[in-house]
């Protein structure tokens, strides 16, 4: 019997070691299933947050574009608004041109010439230079003064308007179918200003003589200008981009052409066949927008005496 025992408990023992094996093999695996389960969390958890990430810049990207779509939907309600508000009431539309827009006098055209470049990627300096040049070139060169004030901002536009008492107002800088691009006035930190078209209209129509001209020298001017018309009898943009050569060819034929005493239509055709006859074949699209009491094709801003 005792050899009996020794045998059951030999069996047991090394039943006992079997088991214990198989359960150190089960600890094993379990340990490496542990791991691999920490590392699949752990890939998981960095894919949802690569996830989250696209979908945050596809939401922004998504609500900059809707923002720019219902901008220029509210821009195209306006421009129909004041359309429709012009057909309605002829007859008070055409009392206010009279009143604004009065006969040229016999005195020197002053032109304000304002030129804004806040991220200094534009030569606008040189583009004054060559109208300067050619007006100086001008027949009637005496009958034209051109006040320059480079880094525009919108106060200045104001001074402009007070001191200059302008028949032209230029603008040469970034622009788009929103707004004018104007600079802070800061030295050290230079940064653009956004002025809406209609906040343009008001201001220059806060004159007791607004100007008779504007001229948007920048890229895609045409689509929201139509507002000045409230304020300015004539409005000279661009439909599309435009280079800083081209910007500056025109100008300075377009500003020889009005010094010449050529009417303001001849002078913008100028000005587009010189940028033509450059070379400057851009695709680049100029207009001219007018009130319906003034003929472009007739208006003459220098006026000559019969001495001249």
């Amino acid at each position: 019997m005792a050899r009996t025992y020794r045998r059951n408990s030999d069996s047991a023992e090394r039943k006992a070691i079997g088991e214990d094996t198989k359960v150190a093999k089960a600890s094993t695996k379990l340990g490496n299933l542990a791991r691999d389960l920490a590392t699949a969390q752990t890939n998981l958890d960095r894919e949802m947050q690569a996830a989250i990430r696209r979908d945050e810049t596809k939401r922004k990207a998504a609500s900059r574009a809707a923002d720019q779509a219902d901008a220029r939907r509210r821009q195209s309600e306006k421009t129909h608004a004041r359309e429709v508000a012009r057909l309605s009431s002829p007859t008070v539309r055409y009392v206010h041109e009279l009143r604004t827009v009065p006969a040229p006098k016999a005195e020197q055209l002053r032109v304000l010439y304002l030129t804004a470049n806040p991220e200094q990627n534009l030569r606008t300096d040189a583009e004054v230079r060559g109208v300067q040049d050619q007006v100086r070139r001008a027949l009637h060169r005496d009958l034209i003064t051109i006040d320059y004030r480079p880094a525009a901002t919108a106060d200045d536009l104001i001074a402009g308007l007070n001191d200059l008492r302008p028949h032209v107002v230029h603008f040469s800088g970034h622009a788009g179918d929103a707004a004018l691009l104007f600079d802070n006035g800061s030295v050290e930190a230079p940064e653009g200003r956004d002025v809406p078209y209609d906040l343009l209209a008001r201001a220059l129509g806060a004159t007791d003589v607004p100007p008779v001209l504007v001229v948007l020298n920048g890229c895609d001017t045409l689509a929201g200008a139509d507002v000045l018309l409230e304020s300015t009898a004539v409005i000279v943009a661009t439909a599309s981009s435009i280079s800083d050569l081209a910007a500056s060819v025109f100008a300075a034929k377009f500003y020889a052409a009005i010094a010449a005493a050529q009417t303001i239509g001849a002078a913008v055709d100028q000005g587009s066949v010189s940028v033509d006859l450059a070379g400057l074949d851009e695709g680049w699209k100029l207009d001219v927008l007018a009130r319906t009491d003034v003929d472009t094709a007739q208006r003459v801003l220098v006026q000559v005496s019969a001495a001249d």
